[in-house]
């Protein structure tokens, strides 16, 4: 066996003598929570999108519990900069009158933050946007033998014994919990839950759309990554096993309305009457059907997009986590 460089024995052996001390990060400046390629992420940052998390909050979170809302949101913040410093690379930048349209719809939040910080955050958010419609919006294509065979495949689905009522929802609950849109946005409070419904009812009744404001933003783990679709629901589903405020909604709608916002004990809710299907096979020529499947088809693909694609961008970025490490550290 050749013997290893003399330049490398000093390594091996504070490797072996130091045991792991070696993966342990340098102190960071104050203030700084992590690095990514250099660039840090502060304190102030977290500070802010906690505080919104937990708004209104009757009593402080256990600390266990603060511990975890804390360093999951600070991973959202370490991915936020890593997306925007891929955009910058590829010159991506937000439009001003765009900008000025979305502050408009965000300072419905109450109470809104400083002018500074609302621009700062619309306008990362659109240029995120803008990035993921590059990389990822541009390559979701559905063909038509897609369309067919996902037909042929499922076609029992498509025989309906009774009236169908083609339902979306988006639902926002005032517990902390597991994240589980695009935005990465959780309500963590009443107040929050509150302020968040009245957000997505304002940028519904702008024009926003329906499937894409349930990606980015519902809070139900079922639902959220197909756009907020709960499929079709049968007339004696509805009637028996709907809950009746939701039950009674859905009833007042016609197809493509959207309900008032539905408060009840597990949260809140809006929901959108895609349509109502009657009785029988619905054939692959109907145009709703094949819209239904183009649409379920491009959502789950666009989902494994996106998560390649932070997944690449993420393995090209240098992150340096000193909030993590210090919570390893920490003794109880």
């Amino acid at each position: 066996m050749p013997a290893r460089p003399a330049c490398l024995l000093p390594l091996i052996l504070a490797l072996g003598l130091g045991g792991c001390a070696w993966l342990r990060p340098s102190a960071p400046a104050p203030g700084v929570l992590a690095l990514v390629n250099g660039q840090p992420v502060m304190e102030a940052e977290l500070d802010r999108l906690y505080a919104g998390q937990t708004a209104g909050a009757a009593v402080p979170l256990p600390p266990q519990q603060s511990l975890q809302l804390r360093l999951s949101l600070l991973n959202q913040l370490i991915d936020r900069h890593i997306l925007l410093q891929y955009a910058a690379k590829l010159g991506i930048a937000a439009d001003p009158a765009q900008v000025a349209r979305e502050m408009a719809v965000e300072r419905a939040r109450q109470p809104p933050p400083p002018a500074a910080t609302l621009r700062r955050q619309v306008t990362d958010d659109l240029v995120i946007e803008q990035l993921m419609q590059r990389e990822v919006d541009d390559r979701v294509a559905v063909s038509p033998a897609q369309i067919a065979a996902f037909y042929r495949q499922n076609q029992a689905s498509f025989h309906l014994p009774e009236r169908q009522y083609h339902v979306l929802e988006i639902v926002v609950t005032p517990h902390p919990g597991a994240v589980t849109n695009l935005a990465e946005d959780k309500a963590a409070t009443p107040a929050a839950a509150r302020k968040k419904i009245a957000m997505l009812r304002q940028r519904l009744a702008q024009g926003a759309d329906f499937a894409t404001l349930a990606e980015d933003y519902s809070e139900d783990p079922a639902t959220a990554s197909s756009g907020g679709d709960l499929g079709l629901i049968s007339q004696s589903a509805l009637m028996s096993q709907t809950p009746a405020p939701l039950r009674d909604a859905i009833l007042a709608l016609r197809p493509g309305q959207v309900s008032p916002v539905i408060h009840t004990p597990q949260g809140y809710y809006l929901l959108k009457l895609q349509g109502i299907e009657p009785a029988g096979l619905r054939p692959l020529s109907d145009p709703q059907v094949r819209q239904s499947i183009r649409d379920l088809l491009s959502r789950s693909r666009r989902q494994l997009l996106q998560t390649a694609f932070l997944t690449i961008a993420r393995d090209q970025a240098k992150v340096v986590n000193y909030y993590a490490q210090q919570i390893l550290d920490e003794k109880e």
